[in-house]
């Protein structure tokens, strides 16, 4: 079995190709990669670890290396496994960055602006502001709303019904009044044409299947040019939802179950201090260089 056959079958789509990439990146900069020792493992982390690279990233680097060398010695090409054992103590921090975090006014900007300048048929325009409004309104990964069904909606009730993920618990939530006409347009207008082979999925793209999820940056990716000193991202736009109901003073409990999250420490992490807000506001306005 080919590498890529190994990592393809044993992790996700995604994931696959990352480790892929990290694994090219291994035995181009590392000599005889094939039976390298614990050492020179350990000498191309603090490598990387030089060049700046954030400990969450690291981590990816030895779990790519691993999955190789678990590779090597399945498939016969090595005996052993040359850090099996290895951990990293580098501290991945999981709090969230509050001054790249967006207000509800800029988040609302996104909806008001004109879509995306696409001169071609069939139109996704009304599409692409529904990804929009579910993202800043509802707070939605991009597997939700790639997971997404029609039966999912009841637009008479207003409320939108999101299924459990891998790490995230099933919740129904409350659709935005701006929502309703904008969805039942879009459910009339556009996507009787773009759903030409008949699925079930809500959200479906130009080429007529359903969204995979690249499509849902792509939708993003314009509005960056709104706030050039952010990064705007789908990511971005779900944790600053998050925050903003944390800082309007809701129960945590009730923006854990809105969110989805397993635990309400995953919650908190969300959580702005007085100190942390301050802090963010003068980095705004007057950032250290």
């Amino acid at each position: 079995m080919e590498l890529k056959q190994y990592l393809t079958k044993r992790f996700t789509k995604r994931t696959a190709h990352c480790y892929g990439l990290m694994i090219e990146s291994y035995t181009n900069q590392t000599r005889n990669a094939a039976q390298a020792k614990y050492k020179d493992i350990l000498h191309y982390l603090e490598k990387r670890r030089t060049e700046g690279r954030q400990a969450g990233t690291l981590h990816t680097y030895l779990a790519a290396i691993k999955a190789y060398y678990d590779w090597l010695k399945k498939s016969g090409r090595r005996k052993d496994h040359p850090c099996k054992h290895l951990r990293l103590k580098d501290k991945i921090d999981h709090r969230i960055s509050v001054q790249d975090l967006f207000t509800s006014t800029e988040l609302e900007l996104l909806l008001e602006q004109p879509s995306r300048e696409i001169n071609k048929l069939p139109s996704i325009r009304l599409r692409d502001k529904v990804i929009i409004s579910l993202l800043i309104y509802q707070g939605l990964t991009t597997k939700n709303i790639v997971n997404l069904e029609v039966k999912d909606l009841n637009l008479e009730q207003a409320t939108i019904y999101i299924k459990k993920a891998t790490t995230l618990n099933a919740r129904t939530l409350e659709l935005h009044p701006k929502q309703i006409m904008l969805i039942n347009r879009y459910l009339v207008e556009e996507r009787p044409i773009l759903n030409s082979k008949q699925t079930d999925k809500l959200i479906l793209t130009r080429r007529y299947k359903p969204e995979s999820g690249s499509g849902v940056g792509k939708v993003v990716k314009p509005y960056k040019k709104l706030f050039p000193d952010k990064d705007l991202t789908a990511l971005a736009i779900r944790q600053s939802v998050i925050a903003n109901l944390l800082k309007a003073e809701k129960d945590i409990r009730s923006v854990q179950v809105f969110a989805g999250h397993k635990s309400p420490m995953t919650t908190e992490r969300y959580q702005q201090t007085g100190i942390e807000e301050l802090t963010a506001a003068v980095m705004k306005f007057h950032p250290l260089k």
